[in-house]
């Protein structure tokens, strides 16, 4: 079996590639820069272009797509950039794919697809759920839509309220938590959520949705004190609370446990201490 990673260099994709690999499959990365190990076949080339796809998916039987604009700040400044990348540039996969005679397209979603607070980002999201679905009525390309939690841990983007908490502790500054600390997220530790997607191979997952969730919600004020008690002493201010910020949404992954056999394994607290040690031990800070 052949597998094409889209955006297979990048946080999630990255860890994707590595379950792939320990399970013996030809791995192939596409994605604009190279990936973290030699392992697998480095195909460079960017979702915008159908040349560069048509030719990636060349001899692939299945195709993870994960390459999209994620970070929600610059999605909101650049919201043109957003749509051509994440709906654009899904429907140009799911166009590379159909022509390629790929078995199946598994697309990487969001948990906030659905959400009462819309967000571009989560509108990206479901207008590419809606894609993979009409192609999948319309020219029969199979596909597996996996909506994921918040995913944390080793090679993150630093862009996330864990990172951002982790790296402030260890520079001793303040963290800032606006409003009561209350707003909770569906946080995955990245390697449960690497598990989840390579369980999507499994035939039971063709044109299916399943959710890719942590064992439990955790709000902003828990992270503050998870990263508080694992560090060390830091400050904590609270400030008003920002408009429009999402509070929490309840989801269930008994359906993808049943089908799939997946679930979540790693704590939170584990999850937490791993990315600490991993951060610690390859980026720079000043003790």
């Amino acid at each position: 079996m052949s597998v094409l990673v889209t955006g297979g260099s990048g946080f999630i994709g990255s860890h994707i590639v590595d379950k792939l690999i320990d399970r013996n499959l030809g791995v192939k990365v596409f994605d604009v820069r190279k990936p973290h190990c030699e392992d697998v076949e480095f195909i460079p080339g960017s979702i915008e272009s159908l040349e560069d796809l048509t030719a990636a998916m060349n001899d692939v039987d299945y195709v993870f797509h994960i390459a999209a604009l994620s970070d929600i700040n610059k999605v909101v400044e650049t919201p043109l950039t957003a749509v051509d990348l994440n709906i654009m540039g899904t429907a140009k996969v799911l166009e590379a794919a159909c022509n390629a005679g790929i078995e199946r397209v598994i697309y990487a979603s969001s948990y906030f697809v659905g959400s009462e607070q819309g967000h571009l980002y989560t509108t990206t999201k479901a207008s590419s759920e809606m894609l993979c679905k009409n192609y999948y009525t319309l020219y029969g390309l199979p596909f597996t839509i996996l909506r994921y939690g918040t995913a944390y841990g080793p090679r993150s983007r630093g862009e996330d309220v864990i990172s951002i908490f982790v790296k402030k502790t260890l520079h001793h500054q303040m963290l800032t938590i606006h409003g009561g600390g209350n707003q909770s997220r569906n946080f995955i530790y990245v390697e449960d959520l690497a598990e989840g997607n390579v369980s999507a191979l499994n035939d039971t997952a063709k044109n299916k949705t399943y959710n890719l969730e942590g064992i439990r919600s955790i709000t902003v004020k828990e992270v503050a004190d998870t990263v508080k008690k694992l560090i060390g002493d830091v400050d904590i201010e609270y400030n008003a609370e920002r408009v429009g910020d999402f509070e929490g949404k309840k989801v269930s992954v008994e359906t993808v446990k049943r089908e799939l056999g997946w679930e979540p394994k790693v704590d939170f607290d584990e999850g937490v201490r791993r990315y600490i040690e991993w951060y610690v031990r390859t980026e720079s800070y000043e003790k």
